[in-house]
Formats: structure tokens, C-alpha cells, sequence
């Protein structure tokens, strides 16, 4: 099995706690407001991921309006998600093979969906959702710091395995080089802050950036 297939099936495990934990946090909704005041009315956003809805639930509260598709490789996390969001749509599914057509969607968000992708699959996954927006569409990026080359297994708060990636933003082999490659202008970017609770403490960050227009 992939690492990253692992990873979900650990997840699929831990859904409830994952839920328990996250769910609630206030942390990034900053973050997740900047997103929202960026989309027109009616926008089609998919949320690649989307662990048990936490961001569908903050956005989808303050805009109504959005159509939201949630995927998941984690099925738990799936039917967690459409419980709390009831508004939105979620399905099965894995982010290295997101659903639509190329300039479908106006927005693709992916928080803390990148740490569990290998750096082939977390860039090819970033030219994948630059294909898929709209022109002139948003993705929303966080991942968590670290140095690549402690990049490998972890073990979660119950013992099982994970594998974690650490993407740098920064660098010829960084986030924001995919991004640039991609189409994609970066439009924010900061840090953001650890939850308190986490398994491990890293130094977080999120990004939004936009897709260039197309040449005339």
C-alpha cells in the first residue's frame, strides 16, 4: 500500500478524535476569511481532503451560497463531513485525482492535506488544481514546517503510523516554485500558529494564491 493510502486507513481509525480535536479550532479562520471575501456569489469550491468538514463548516456558515464538494480518502472522515455540514457534498475520494473538468471550479481548497503527499505527488497535485480553476480562481493552501529531510513516519497520538511530508515554501524544489510553474500567483502568505494540542509542534503556514489569466 502507497504511504498515503496508509495514512488515510489510520485516519479512516481515528476520525472521531481527529473530529474531537479540530473541529472547533479558531485558529486559521483568519485564514479561512480571507478565502470566503474572495469568492464571488454562487462560487463552486472543492475542498480536496477535507478530513470531517472543518473548513466546509466555517465557510459554508458564512457563505451559504457556496457549492461545496468535499473528498476524502478516509471514509469515516466522509460521513463525519456530512453530518456536520449537511449543506455541503462529500464523497469518497482520493486529491491526487480530483473530480471535474479543467476551469471547473473557482476555488480548490487544501488545508493540511499537503503533509501526507510525497513531494512528486503534493507538486503534480498543485498543476492538477491550477488545471482545474477557473481563470482567475483561488487555491488555499496549509501545510506544516518542517525540514524535508525529517520528512518520513510518524506515530500518531494512539501509536499508529503515519507518513508526513514537510514542504518548504520557499526554494527551486519549494510550494511556491509548483505554484509559479503551475500558473498560480501567490496572493498571501503566513505563518500560522500550532494548535497546542497537536501530536507534534511544527511551524505551520497557509497560502492563497490565484490563477493567472490566460495570454491574449
Amino acid at each position: 500500500m502507497d504511504p498515503s493510502a496508509a495514512s488515510a486507513r489510520v485516519f479512516d481509525q481515528l476520525a472521531e478524535l481527529y473530529q474531537s480535536k479540530y473541529m472547533d479550532l479558531d485558529l486559521y479562520d483568519e485564514t479561512y476569511a480571507r478565502l470566503a471575501h474572495a469568492l464571488r456569489a454562487g462560487a463552486r469550491v472543492l475542498d480536496a481532503a477535507c478530513g470531517p468538514g472543518t473548513v466546509a463548516r466555517r465557510l459554508m456558515a458564512w457563505r451559504p451560497d457556496l457549492q461545496w464538494l468535499g473528498v476524502d480518502l478516509a471514509p469515516r472522515m466522509v460521513e463525519l463531513a456530512r453530518a456536520a455540514v449537511p449543506s455541503a457534498r462529500f464523497e469518497v475520494g482520493d486529491c491526487r485525482a480530483l473530480p471535474g473538468v479543467d476551469g471547473s471550479w473557482d476555488a480548490i481548497v487544501c488545508a493540511f492535506g499537503l503533509p501526507y503527499l510525497e513531494p512528486r505527488e503534493a507538486e503534480a497535485f498543485i498543476a492538477q488544481a491550477a488545471r482545474l480553476l477557473k481563470p482567475g480562481g483561488c487555491l488555499y493552501l496549509s501545510t506544516q514546517g518542517g525540514r524535508p529531510e525529517d520528512s518520513g513516519p510518524q506515530r500518531s497520538s494512539r501509536g499508529d503510523i503515519v507518513h508526513v511530508y514537510f514542504h518548504p515554501m520557499d526554494g527551486p524544489a519549494g510550494v511556491g516554485a509548483w505554484l509559479d510553474a503551475a500558473g498560480l500567483d501567490v496572493q498571501t502568505q503566513a505563518p500560522l500558529p500550532c494548535p497546542v494540542n497537536a501530536t507534534v509542534q511544527t511551524s505551520d503556514w497557509y497560502c492563497i494564491a490565484r490563477k493567472r489569466p490566460p495570454r491574449v
